[in-house]
């Protein structure tokens, strides 16, 4: 059955209308989202015999409507169905490229996808997809953020990861940069666990970059133990006193050298 143009264009027009205006009517958003689903099926694609102009419009329809699918479902903090949408997309930005103009947004989602691919401690994912991403391409704002955050992960500045939310190049990758640090957190206090005998609250605050509230709630979630200005693990070592406050010093000012260098 062949697409339905016209309409199709109409129910996206009503689907990208209530996302991009935040609506919380998600029974009609997915409505619609079903609709523009079975339409991307019945669109025709490009190929080297065939590539006429109502080719190439709905070509470009389906795009916009991956695109802003991908968006929706990372707002929704779906990665399963941004996973989905990622997949789908992939032919569009580089095998289609010879057809149609290059979106407007694409530089966005793929980045998006390197941050959750670091997000979900796929690395060696991650290298396989720069493998594919032209060198014209990494120097875009929106390439360079995850290719910085790897870079940090590498040389082991947690506190440099944590830092960058406030440095990300849209709204959308809050979503996996909040995902890495939690990741990060969780490994920080198993680390700290296994390593001290004991943090001051003030220096748990400052390596896992919480303010007083957060950092209760972690504590009661992890389950620790707090005496006085003291968490106390039990599974640290009993036969060696770890110098802390000079572990956590020497953190700090490593993060803020690799800051200052790069």
């Amino acid at each position: 059955m062949p697409l339905d143009f016209s309409s199709t264009e109409s129910n996206f027009t009503q689907f990208k209308k209530l996302v991009e205006g935040g609506s919380t009517d998600t029974k009609k958003i997915n409505e619609l989202l079903v609709l523009l689903k079975i339409a991307i099926i019945q669109a025709s694609i490009p190929t080297e015999k065939d590539h006429n102009q109502q080719i190439v419009k709905e070509t470009l329809l389906v795009r916009e409507i991956l695109e802003c699918g991908a968006l929706y479902s990372i707002k929704q903090k779906d990665i399963k169905a941004f996973d989905r949408f990622y997949a789908q997309l992939t032919p569009y930005y580089y095998d289609f490229q010879k057809y149609i103009q290059p979106s407007p947004l694409q530089y966005n989602i793929i980045g998006l996808h390197l941050m959750k691919l670091l997000a979900t401690h796929n690395t060696p994912r991650f290298h396989a997809e720069l493998e594919i991403i032209p060198d014209s391409m990494l120097d875009n704002p929106f390439i360079k953020y995850p290719l910085l955050v790897e870079k940090s992960i590498t040389e082991g500045s947690y506190q440099k990861v944590l830092s960058s939310r406030s440095q990300v190049p849209s709204e959308h990758y809050l979503v996996f940069i909040d995902l890495l640090s939690d990741s990060m957190k969780e490994d920080i206090a198993n680390c700290s666990e296994k390593s001290f005998k004991y943090l001051s609250l003030n220096e748990a605050q400052q390596l896992l970059q919480f303010n007083p509230q957060q950092l209760n709630d972690f504590i009661v979630k992890r389950g620790w133990k707090v005496q006085g200005d003291k968490i106390i693990f039990q599974s640290g070592s009993s036969s060696v006193e770890i110098p802390s406050q000079q572990l956590i010093a020497q953190t700090l000012h490593y993060a803020k050298e690799l800051e200052r260098i790069v």
